[in-house]
């Protein structure tokens, strides 16, 4: 009886005990006590009592051993998440600029809330399904963010034990998986607010240039935003949106029709042909063209239109995720997926292009 009182004397208080007497997570703890950004007054508070009362203490040498580490890369981490590139293309997160922006939204907010980063290429020949797990929970990760899925295929169904096994946020664009809820950027209004300031401007026959194959991946909000505006325009000012990007392509003269029937006084765009294409078609075509950008992907631009802040959908991903992987166990979940839409700004302080 007498060294089952010592035993428990001198026991040390682990930061597991610390959760299981709050019902919290055993991360949640540990980013309470290193002072993260994501944790509640109220938590942190509660977190220290605990601490306190349960006499826990810090290992000094793991202490030392973690804060050199963490200067060396300098990054105040207590968990890693995987950051999971869906793109066939490999490059294809520093490549474009809307999955660069996610990407440094992500990572910001990584860093601000205390968590490291493992980045995954789902399409690496030499990844499959249990490695990936393997590697994800020899490193304690518990979930990640998915990004530049961008055609039907792009999250294989050979990883779908990973999508049901870990947890994690969709950023962009959503899945086809229940179970995964996504951040994105509001496409519907982003086209619609920048429909209706054009109108604002003046315009009245409003040009709309999208890819199809883009605006379906959204599901039809971006030309839905857009024939929305078109509803306070009288029926003979109301132009059909232009989507035939990739055939145009290949043949500019199928643009060229579409400009010489409707005669758009403006042009809303996605695509960065469109003013390649007016470019080339400088002096066949009879009225000048105003381009608003309806998705600025460049601080550098020279399109007045719409700042999608794609880099808070990414801050807010790992928010999102940050709350998912931290819910205290035994709290219901909602059993559908569900969205977290961030709003858009227009930006007027760029250079109006005429054409």
């Amino acid at each position: 009886m007498q060294n089952d009182n010592i035993n428990k004397k001198s026991k040390r208080v682990s930061m597991r005990d610390i959760a299981e007497k709050l019902g919290i997570s055993k991360v949640s703890v540990c980013l309470a006590l290193n002072g993260a950004k994501n944790v509640s007054e109220q938590t942190r508070k509660k977190v220290f009592e605990t601490a306190e009362k349960l006499g826990y203490k810090k290992d000094a040498l793991i202490s030392t051993v973690m804060s050199n580490i963490r200067l060396q890369e300098r990054n105040n981490f207590c968990e890693t998440i995987a950051i999971i590139n869906a793109n066939k293309d490999e490059n294809a997160l520093q490549k474009y600029p809307i999955f660069s922006k996610y990407i440094s939204g992500i990572k910001s907010e990584a860093d601000n809330l205390g968590y490291a980063i493992y980045e995954v290429w789902l399409h690496n020949p030499n990844l499959n399904e249990r490695t990936l797990g393997n590697i994800m929970k020899a490193r304690g990760i518990r979930g990640g963010i998915i990004l530049a899925h961008t055609t039907s295929d792009s999250l294989s169904s050979h990883f779908e034990s990973i999508w049901n096994k870990f947890k994690f946020v969709s950023a962009g664009i959503k899945t086809r998986n229940s179970k995964i809820d996504f951040v994105c950027a509001d496409k519907f209004l982003i086209a619609r607010r920048a429909a209706e300031k054009a109108i604002e401007l003046g315009n009245k026959r409003l040009g709309f240039v999208m890819d199809k194959e883009i605006d379906d991946i959204v599901d039809g909000r971006f030309s839905g935003g857009f024939l929305y505006a078109q509803l306070s325009l009288p029926m003979e000012f109301r132009i059909p949106p232009f989507l035939d990007v990739a055939a145009a392509r290949k043949d500019i003269n199928i643009f060229k029709k579409w400009l010489n029937t409707f005669k758009p006084e403006a042009i809303l765009s996605l695509s960065n042909y469109t003013s390649e294409w007016l470019e080339n078609l400088s002096g066949k075509i009879s009225q000048p063209l105003r381009i608003i950008k309806i998705d600025c992907p460049s601080e550098n631009s020279e399109w007045i239109g719409m700042d999608s802040n794609y880099e808070l959908v990414g801050r807010m991903a790992v928010r999102r995720l940050s709350e998912i992987v931290n819910r205290a166990e035994g709290i219901n979940t909602i059993n559908a997926t569900t969205a977290t839409v961030v709003l858009p700004n227009w930006t007027d302080n760029i250079k109006i292009s005429i054409r």
